[in-house]
Order: C-alpha cells, then sequence, then structure tokens
C-alpha cells in the first residue's frame, strides 16, 4: 500500500506539470484553433532564463549551480519571485514575437500551412536554445531548503507541497481571470467567434497576444517547477513534457482550463502506477522506460470513447 500511495504522490506532483503546460496549449487551442508546437519550447525556456537570472545574480555559481550562500525566508522568496516573474516575462516576449511574426500572418491560411509553420517555429526555438547554452544537460538548483514527511508510510517533500499548491494557484489565477475580467470576457469572444467580437468593439489582435503571453508564462512557470523538482533542466525538455501536455489536454477536454489540470493529473498518475507496477507485473521483463506508452493508450481509449474529453462538449452537426 505504501508503494501504491507513493506513486499516487509522485502522479500528482508530475500530473500538476503536464496540467499546466497543458493550459497553454489549450488556450491558443480555444481561440485560434490551432496546435502550437511552439509551447513546448516555450516551457524550455522558462528554466533556462531562470538560470541565468540566478547566475547573473550570482546566487549560484560553477558548473553544478551550487547556491553561494544560505538564504532566509525573504531572500528566497526574492529568489523564487525572481525567477517566476523574470522567466515568465521572457517566455510571454517569446510567445508574443512568435504569434506576431509566424502566426499572425497566416491566420486565414489553410490548417495544415499553420501546422507546419508551428513545427517549424518549434524546432527553430530548440535548435537555437542548444546552439546558445549547448546541448549538456544543465544542474537547476531546488532552491527551497528540502525536507520530507511521511504518509502512510510514502514519502512527501516540499518541494512536491510548492509545486501543487502553486499549479492550482495558478490555475485558479487563471479562471478568475477569464470568468471576471475584461480581459477574460474579450478572450472567450473571441474564441466564440473572431469577426464578431470585432464587430463588437473588441480587439482581436491585443486579445490574441495577451493569450500568447498568458500561456507562455504559465509555461514557464511549469518548466521552472519541472527543473526543481528533477533538479536538471535541457535544451530539448519540452519535446519530452509537451506530447505528454497536449495529451493532457485532450484527455481533459481541448479548451477547458480545468480540464487541462485534470487530464495532466490523470495521466500523471497513470504513468507513475505504470512506472512501479509494470516491472513487477511483468516480472522484469517490462522495464519502467515503458511507462510512456500509457500517455498514447489513453489518448486512443479517450478519442474512441469520449473524443471531446472529460470535460469536453460533443461537437455538434
Amino acid at each position: 500500500m505504501s508503494m501504491f500511495i507513493q506513486q499516487v504522490i509522485t502522479g500528482i506532483t508530475v500530473g500538476c506539470i503536464y496540467g499546466l503546460v497543458a493550459l497553454g496549449y489549450t488556450m491558443v487551442y480555444g481561440v485560434l484553433r490551432m496546435i502550437n508546437f511552439a509551447h513546448a519550447e516555450l516551457f524550455m525556456l522558462g528554466p533556462m532564463a531562470a538560470l541565468f537570472l540566478l547566475r547573473a545574480t550570482h546566487v549560484i555559481v560553477g558548473r553544478f549551480s551550487y547556491t553561494t550562500v544560505p538564504m532566509n525566508v525573504l531572500q528566497l522568496a526574492g529568489v523564487l519571485v525572481m525567477c517566476f516573474l523574470g522567466a515568465g516575462i521572457f517566455s510571454a516576449a517569446v510567445g508574443v514575437s512568435v504569434e506576431r511574426i509566424a502566426y499572425r500572418p497566416l491566420r486565414r491560411a489553410p490548417a495544415l500551412s499553420v501546422l507546419i509553420t508551428a513545427l517549424g517555429a518549434s524546432l527553430f526555438l530548440q535548435n537555437t536554445e542548444m546552439i546558445l547554452d549547448g546541448r549538456n544537460i544543465k544542474p537547476f538548483p531546488r532552491l527551497l531548503p528540502t525536507s520530507y514527511f511521511h504518509i502512510g508510510g510514502a514519502t512527501l517533500s516540499n518541494v512536491q507541497v510548492f509545486i501543487v499548491v502553486l499549479s492550482v494557484a495558478l490555475l485558479a489565477g487563471l479562471l478568475l481571470l477569464v470568468n471576471r475580467t475584461y480581459l477574460g470576457r474579450a478572450i472567450r469572444a473571441v474564441a466564440e467567434d473572431k469577426d464578431v467580437a470585432a464587430m463588437m468593439g473588441v480587439d482581436v489582435n491585443r486579445t490574441i497576444s495577451w493569450v500568447f503571453v498568458l500561456g507562455p508564462a504559465l509555461g514557464a512557470a511549469s518548466g521552472i517547477l519541472f527543473s526543481m523538482y528533477y533538479s536538471q533542466a535541457y535544451y530539448y525538455m519540452g519535446s519530452l513534457v509537451g506530447t505528454r501536455a497536449w495529451t493532457a489536454a485532450i484527455i481533459g477536454g481541448i479548451g477547458n482550463l480545468s480540464g487541462a489540470l485534470v487530464g495532466g493529473l490523470v495521466l500523471g498518475v497513470l504513468e507513475t502506477i505504470g512506472a512501479g507496477y509494470l516491472p513487477i507485473i511483468s516480472g522484469g521483463r517490462i522495464g519502467s522506460e515503458y511507462t510512456s506508452t500509457f500517455a498514447f493508450i489513453l489518448l486512443i481509449v479517450m478519442l474512441l470513447v469520449r473524443p471531446q474529453g472529460i470535460f469536453g462538449e460533443p461537437v455538434k452537426g
């Protein structure tokens, strides 16, 4: 039982990260009806920007990212705010630039043209990061002094608690913005019908730009949480996590914000439970490296049984 609880705890942690990345996918799809493959690289740019800020301010030094001095609570809070805010602004700036340069001119183009452009933008960002920062995996500091709690024989770290709490808080803030503010009403109007929204006085281009601010900022935050949890950052991390996040968005119901986080949790728990029990069930013949197949199996089952996702609405007509 303790092993099961441990896998569920790990799955919830990883699932929250998947869910945050999925929020960016589902927001762009809900407004533009396109798959923004470059969003995975905006996730990757978050921890890379945070590493740059940490080194520039001499919070960490050396090849293995050692922290220079112990920090008190206020200093630690300031460093965390610097990392999340700075990385969020950087990823948002890149996201808006990609939308303005690559996507906006193709807004009336065939879907295939937009799809190819999104793939090209993703490859461009990934390879640019590889050229600038190198191919090696970079150690990332956990920043939080690690402590552990014990629940039913399982171990829970304060980093995991931080990831879950921050993920829920970001989702709650996003839902509040979308449902209770003028910007949120504009986003929902543009998602419903761009032409009608424009006739009603909504600045469509500005609203879409805001979507490419919010989505990449959330992606950057999830990237930092991922690197804090696994203590590493690398140029191709977006391509690994992005596939799972897109799967999570489909499972939850593409276009539904709460569904993105729920889909991430479902996928994260399924993967970690599979990673723990698959070698046991198979007698060691199948290792935990095959857990990525669970994402695709779940995606296929969902598309066959409920293609609109858990919280999605059936397509009419």
